[in-house]
């Protein structure tokens, strides 16, 4: 989720034609932690206290109680702020769905895609971003521990107001530390304090025929990667894909490509995406959602309203004047609608990237 150029968005996108080629997993003798290993690894990285008491290498760390304290803070100011209004919101307007959710663009994302989809089975959110493994805080030396406590809290520090974490400094993080602070890292921590139980994290990739396929624990290399989790009984299935959205990434793996058309059958969230969905070299992930999913949800960041239109009734929400200051030449056509329709519908929280305190959401479903 970011604030930054078209080019640098486009760029990261595709950078990953260079690593396009299969790369044969590595392995290493590294044992699968248990669920309640899982779970003490979660709360650790939410900035609580597991019920085996704080290790000493993070105990013993002077930044270890500005972290927690930056986690309790942002994550109450954001609920309360977005996250709350966001739930109440998405009840009235949206209704249930206990289908696949499919969520392109999305960086470690999970708090959104969840607070809009509550009652779904799975998720799928596709990035740029490397999953690797999440980071076990508990089992590093205290050079690492502070490295990565140093990382974690400068993520935090802005998410209470904006509601996201910057997609650049997520590219950022996995390099800055020896402990590769990757997105599913981020991805346990959303889970855990959305009141999940982690059961089982596994690497993934998607296969020839265009379905996941788990790998072997021991992969060293976790660019992808699958949650089984667990809440109030209910059980849901995370899978965060890195995968090239670009039409020239999608092209160079068949196997993506396929993998998209399929998801793109799914109720579709696109939120600060940079307006990829609307650029010509992205045309491919966005047909596939227009021409197929039943539901769309989107800010002014997703396809383009007039394609939408076409084949989508939708109700607008907030107010859209012009997009943000680095993709001024996106939405002319979602301006006019804002200023000729008269059923434009109130939005009582942030979204998206901030426009001078506007901010935008559409629900099209499919005519």
């Amino acid at each position: 989720m970011i604030i930054t150029s078209m080019t640098r968005k486009i760029a990261l996108f595709l950078c990953s034609l260079a690593t396009a080629v299969s790369i044969q997993a590595q392995t290493v003798s590294t044992p699968a932690p248990s669920a309640s290993q899982l779970q003490e690894i979660a709360t650790l990285l939410t900035g609580k206290e597991p019920s085996s008491g704080l290790p000493s290498n993070v105990n013993d760390n002077l930044k270890w109680k500005l972290y927690a304290k930056e986690v309790e803070n942002n994550w109450a100011k954001y609920t309360k702020k977005i996250g709350l209004p966001m739930i109440d919101w998405a009840k009235q307007n949206i209704g249930q769905t206990t289908d696949t959710i499919f969520y392109p663009f999305s960086g470690p994302d999970f708090t959104t895609v969840h607070k809009l989809f509550p009652d779904a089975k799975r998720y799928v959110m596709i990035a740029m971003q490397h999953a690797g493994r999440p980071m076990n805080l508990g089992a590093y030396s205290p050079l690492i521990t502070d490295q990565s406590l140093e990382q974690l809290t400068s993520a935090w520090q802005l998410y209470g107001t904006h509601g996201f974490f910057v997609t650049e400094y997520l590219e950022r993080y996995y390099y800055a530390s020896q402990g590769k602070i990757g997105a599913s890292t981020f991805l346990a921590i959303f889970l855990k304090l959305q009141g999940f139980d982690i059961e089982r994290v596994t690497p993934i990739k998607v296969g020839a025929n265009g379905e996941v396929e788990e790998l072997p624990l021991e992969t060293t290399l976790w660019s992808s990667v699958r949650f089984n989790a667990t809440k109030n009984g209910n059980p849901i299935v995370l899978d965060y894909l890195r995968i090239d959205l670009s039409n020239q990434g999608l092209q160079a793996a068949p196997d993506h490509f396929k993998f998209v058309q399929q998801m793109a059958f799914n109720p579709t969230l696109f939120k600060a995406a940079s307006h990829l969905p609307q650029n010509a070299n992205f045309n491919m992930i966005a047909n596939a959602v227009l021409d197929h999913a039943p539901l769309v949800v989107q800010d002014e960041t997703g396809v383009n309203y007039t394609a939408l239109s076409q084949k989508f009734n939708s109700t607008l929400f907030g107010k859209f004047v012009t997009a943000h200051h680095a993709f001024q030449s996106y939405h002319g056509d979602l301006a006019r609608a804002y200023a000729q329709r008269q059923d434009v519908q109130p939005l009582n929280f942030r979204v998206g990237y901030y426009k001078d305190g506007n901010y935008v959401l559409m629900v099209a479903r499919r005519k």
